[in-house]
């Protein structure tokens, strides 16, 4: 037993912790043995057939959302990992791009990011990317109180961002940071020196974090009013990434049926401690 030796005394026996409990059961320690290291991707379905000009991929809730109202007809592949459909891949005819909807019925673990954005990107090859997702307003990390009914769209762009982007969007600012799917695309792209945009729509609510393994998500799929975003920033989303794509038809999305998730506006203004977090 190692003990101080400028101590006045040898420390009590219980206050000495034994290294056998380390060996110890304890239902918070992740079992590393049932964790899943690889996670093939496969593409079914024919989206390969022609080179993508541009990738659009719109990720969880605010991409469930987008997607209702975007028409993208027909979809010609999906992203399956495992049993597991984790995207969803549709050619629109309003542009030259192939979208992606993503992580609506199933859940990434940290682990499988990466594999699936390299996946899809060597899939299709697109000379273009644009990304939509969300960032949740209540862990938004500013200089000012930010209530959900008054923040902006935000973005990330690589290299400089286009006059288009930047007068409909504000800069995510640091130390905020975007995870997900969206990162594991990001950084794969800023690898290769390829320019890419990430736009993201303001959500009420933190969203869970990533689980460990493969899991069924709890995107609503039915009712568009349990999604709580501003139609408003979703349409001024909408059109703000159809600049950034290779240029197809002018289109205009068109809000899902109305409901609870299209009268945020009229929603009574939170108790203080509603607000987001600020410096």
């Amino acid at each position: 037993m190692d003990t101080d030796p400028l101590a006045d005394s040898v420390p009590p026996r219980h206050a000495i912790e034994s290294d056998e409990e380390e060996d110890e059961y304890n239902p918070l320690r992740p079992n590393t043995s049932v964790l899943k290291t690889k996670f093939p991707v496969k593409l079914v379905g024919d989206a390969g057939s022609v080179p993508a000009l541009g990738l659009l991929v719109a990720t969880g809730a605010v991409g469930a959302y987008w997607a209702r109202g975007a028409n993208l007809s027909e979809k010609v592949a999906t992203v399956m990992i495992d049993d597991f459909q984790i995207g969803v891949l549709y050619r629109p005819s309003w542009t030259q791009s192939v979208v992606l909807v993503s992580e609506t019925t199933a859940r990434l673990p940290l682990a499988a990011l990466h594999t699936y954005a390299a996946a899809v990107l060597d899939a299709l090859k697109p000379t273009s990317l644009a990304l939509l997702d969300s960032y949740d307003v209540p862990a938004y990390i500013s200089e000012t109180r930010i209530h959900f009914l008054d923040a902006p769209l935000r973005f990330l762009a690589t290299p400089a961002p286009p006059a288009s982007l930047t007068s409909a969007a504000q800069p995510l600012e640091p130390p905020n940071l975007v995870q997900g799917a969206s990162a594991a695309f990001i950084s794969l792209r800023v690898q290769s020196s390829s320019p890419v945009t990430l736009l993201l729509v303001p959500a009420p609510h933190i969203a869970p974090a990533a689980p460990r393994t493969l899991s069924s998500s709890s995107v609503p799929d039915a009712d568009p009013s349990d999604v709580p975003f501003a139609p408003s920033l979703v349409a001024s989303a909408h059109a703000t990434l159809f600049t950034l794509l290779p240029p197809g038809k002018p289109t205009t999305w068109v809000a899902p049926a109305s409901g609870k998730g299209t009268q945020l506006a009229a929603r009574k203004r939170p108790a203080e401690s509603d607000f987001g977090m600020y410096i």
